[in-house]
């Protein structure tokens, strides 16, 4: 068991299988921008906003801002996991 324990997460390493989806906002009460918030497992509207120009730069075949706009999530604190035909899981790095 623990064999098949340990190969299952040499899988999740290399392809990423296993990964708790973060929470999303949907219009709650607050201001709409909840970057004093990032512990509750909401994504901060200007990280969203970042990974969304991300999408349009990689649609735009613009990989050095794409690359750049990675760098500057990562820095604050999100990591982007890419989902083939599917919009990027943003979460805590």
């Amino acid at each position: 068991l623990e064999a098949i324990q340990q190969a299952l997460q040499q899988l999740d390493k290399v392809f990423g299988i296993f990964y708790d989806v973060p929470s999303t906002h949907n219009g709650d009460s607050s201001d709409g921008d909840n970057d004093g918030n990032e512990d509750d497992g909401v994504v901060p509207d200007s990280i969203m906003e970042m990974v969304k120009a991300r999408v349009s730069a990689k649609e735009s075949k613009d990989w050095a801002l794409a690359d750049s706009l990675r760098t500057q999530v990562l820095e604050e604190g999100y990591a982007i996991k890419d989902v083939k035909g599917g919009d990027p899981i943003v979460s805590k790095a």
